[in-house]
């Protein structure tokens, strides 16, 4: 079945997310992917083989997706029925980027989605844990803010699973739900918190986090330059 249906069922999945992605904003008409799949260089294989990442615009707010994690495994990569890794990643700036390629945003959409293409089980995690924090390396955050968000180990901390309205945290693919996962950039200090106080730290952080909750900015305060709002 698999081998005659692939190509609708990778066609579904497509529509199925771009749907959901226009919920939030308008969505570009390209996709972005590179000339040679990072898989051929050693990088980890996504389900289909496919890595391309979308683009949405709602007025000057960049959501950058990525769209592939979800495709149905190739014939004799994976399961047949379910949609690939169960999830794609997003990131939302809360201003415009003119080379969205070349910036921190799509580094931390890029860098993420490679680690979950290698450790296959983020989804899984996230279930479990309903938010995690993680680390990634290679993000090319501007010299007047890399005080802020680097850490002397030159990592950025991320936040992942927060939700808002207006995007679903689940969608229906044609194999098996798709989860929605929102990639937020951390403080130093924020990041420091979350690993010193796990899952409630991760709680508290989620409570103190205000205004677009899903989006990541270069001038945001942290969360912890204030004291939290008693009940």
């Amino acid at each position: 079945m698999r081998t005659t249906d692939n190509e609708r069922l990778l066609a579904e999945s497509f529509e199925a997310r771009g749907r959901a992605w226009q919920r939030w904003g308008s969505v570009d008409g390209d996709v972005l992917a590179h000339l040679l799949n990072p898989s051929f260089m050693g990088g980890p294989r996504w389900p289909a083989l496919r890595q391309s990442f979308r683009v949405a615009r709602q007025s000057t707010n960049v959501l950058v997706a990525s769209d592939g994690l979800s495709d149905p495994f190739d014939a004799g990569q994976g399961p047949d029925d379910v949609n690939g890794l169960a999830l794609e990643l997003f990131a939302v700036s809360d201003a415009p980027i003119e080379r969205i390629q070349a910036s921190w945003l799509f580094d931390i959409v890029w860098q993420m989605s490679q680690f979950a293409a290698s450790h296959g089980g983020i989804a899984a995690l996230l279930e479990d844990l309903g938010m995690m924090t993680t680390e990634l390396y290679d993000v090319r955050i501007p010299e007047p803010h890399r005080a802020c968000f680097v850490t002397p180990e030159e990592r950025v901390g991320v936040f992942l699973g927060l939700t808002e309205d207006l995007l679903p945290p689940v969608i229906d693919g044609p194999l098996s739900p798709i989860r929605l996962v929102n990639i937020k950039l951390l403080t130093v200090d924020e990041l420091a918190f979350a690993v010193q106080g796990q899952a409630d730290g991760r709680r508290e952080l989620a409570r103190r986090f205000s205004g677009p909750v899903l989006a990541s900015s270069l001038t945001r305060p942290s969360v912890l330059a204030a004291r939290p709002e008693r009940d």
